[in-house]
């Protein structure tokens, strides 16, 4: 059989069998979005593994190196959901970061400023600085405010998910109050005008 016709027949099964030795061998390296890779850049003085430029990173992954920091793709709608989902680049530090900055989507305010001071942006930018340098190897949830392109806070807050079972989720208004909520009968949480 050729390698075409084994990873065909047998592909599946491989790479389940592959990751979960790689699992096993390096679990300080293991990615719990399933992408799970050695590392590129050992520090052998410190015994960390980082991330080089260029490399995709996220909130899940190891840390990029030093001067380094982990940016969703540029023109990114949802920069959020990018470094969440595993999708950042590793990227040379700048003093502005691009989830600072007012996205192009979306209405926007009349200065700039605006949405940095918004409530929930405000938040944000505080955990997403929090986040920078920190590894999640825990069982512990975080809270990663869900703003809106102004700035304030989407109806729908919800804390991360771990492996296959969602976070807790709660409806809030725009400046992040949570506000009286309850599930529908399929487990659904309907916060008016999400």
């Amino acid at each position: 059989m050729n390698a075409r016709a084994v990873d065909r027949r047998y592909g599946s099964w491989l790479r389940v069998n592959q990751t979960h030795l790689f699992k096993e061998k390096h679990p300080l390296v293991w990615d719990p979005l399933g992408a799970g890779r050695p590392p590129r850049n050992h520090n052998v003085a410190g015994s960390t593994s980082v991330l080089a430029q260029g490399e995709p990173c996220g909130v899940y992954t190891l840390s990029c190196a030093k001067g380094l920091r982990c940016v969703p793709p540029p023109r990114e709608h949802s920069p959020l959901q990018a470094l969440l989902q595993g999708r950042g680049i590793c990227a040379k530090h700048s003093r502005t970061s691009p989830t600072e900055r007012p996205h192009p989507t979306g209405p926007h305010p009349s200065h700039s400023g605006d949405i940095e001071k918004a409530p929930c942006r405000k938040l944000l930018n505080s955990v997403l600085r929090g986040l920078e340098l920190t590894i999640f190897q825990s069982d512990r949830d975080i809270y990663i405010p869900n703003c809106d392109t102004r700035g304030f806070y989407r109806k729908k807050q919800c804390r991360s998910s771990k492996g296959m079972q969602r976070g807790h989720c709660w409806c809030v208004d725009e400046l992040g109050t949570p506000v009286p909520s309850r599930a529908s009968e399929d487990g659904t949480l309907p916060c008016d005008g999400e």
